[in-house]
């Protein structure tokens, strides 16, 4: 059964693992603003308004969900561990993630996925989220929102 049991921050240590999973092609073509990953953490413990957390099955590595912080909404970002990927994980990361007590006061958020990456865009719609719009802006990024 697909279950999230506890998010914890990011630490530097996990990011071999995040190695691992940019081994596959999908997220490394879609999440290659992330590499190098080093850079990449660096500057994320730069900026107070962005957190990053590993969601663990058990003892296993779910998911990594990306939030950001701008003004009144909270754009979120989710990638899922490569091996569990099409068995629910993803709408049960954002499920758990939206209900938890930490983030019960977010009224909006948002989330932008490349138009042609229908996995994310049925996972996030899955969860709640619904199109902004359906064309995508200038980068082909189309938005989902949840409002609360």
């Amino acid at each position: 059964m697909v279950s999230i049991d506890r998010f914890q921050i990011l630490k530097e240590r996990e990011l071999k693992i995040l190695e691992h999973w940019f081994k596959d092609d999908n997220i490394r073509r879609r999440m290659d603003a992330m590499l190098p990953l080093d850079a990449w953490y660096a500057r994320l413990n730069e900026d107070e308004d962005d957190t990053v957390f590993m969601a663990y099955d058990g003892q296993l590595p779910a998911g990594i969900v990306s939030i950001e912080f701008v003004e009144e909404q909270v754009y979120i970002g989710l990638i899922v561990n490569p091996l569990y990927q099409l068995q629910g994980y993803g709408k049960r990361i954002l499920q758990k993630l939206l209900t938890d007590p930490g983030f019960t006061s977010v009224r909006e958020w948002a989330a932008s996925i490349e138009k042609d990456n229908q996995m994310s865009l049925a996972c996030f719609q899955a969860a709640g989220f619904t199109l902004e719009d359906t064309e995508p802006d200038e980068d082909g990024f189309l938005t989902l929102i949840l409002r609360s």
